[in-house]
């Protein structure tokens, strides 16, 4: 696979595609939360999505990002995805980063890292977590 090539998942819930994402950081722990279309009528659910990632190492987000690390979707019928970037030079880079101060990191932060994307209207959010959780709650306030 070519280096830094994300491909797409699936959203179990229709992210509504021309809203903002509201974003909430606590420690190593970032939640998006995000309106959900109701999948028949393309209409807002009463239902607030969540994406949780936990133990965030880095985060990044850029307005109007080319897409050219995307494969493309054409051929998906997705309403709504994430990105998961298999073989990523960002994350790559921070563990390098982190080896120079730190040699043996790796022996006491156990487990996979991956790096994910989201999209929020013309933002793309790039977070390096060990683990994503993704759930719906009736919510009020967050928007």
């Amino acid at each position: 696979m070519k280096k830094d090539m994300a491909y797409a998942i699936e959203l179990p819930y229709w992210q509504a595609p021309n809203d903002d994402i509201v974003l909430k950081s606590k420690g190593d722990s970032l939640t998006a939360f995000f309106k959900i279309w109701n999948s028949s009528s393309a209409k807002y659910s009463e239902f607030t999505g969540i994406l949780d990632f936990s133990y965030v190492w880095a985060m990044r987000y850029e307005r109007n990002k080319k897409l050219s690390y995307y494969i493309p979707r054409e051929d998906d019928n997705f309403h709504a995805c994430y990105w998961i970037v298999k073989d990523s030079s960002w994350l790559e880079n921070l563990k390098i980063e982190r080896s120079s101060f730190f040699p043996e990191w790796n022996k006491y932060d156990f487990g996979d890292y991956y790096h994910y994307i989201i999209q929020s209207d013309s933002f793309y959010v790039e977070i390096i977590a060990k683990d994503l959780k993704i759930s719906r709650k009736k919510l009020t306030g967050i928007f």
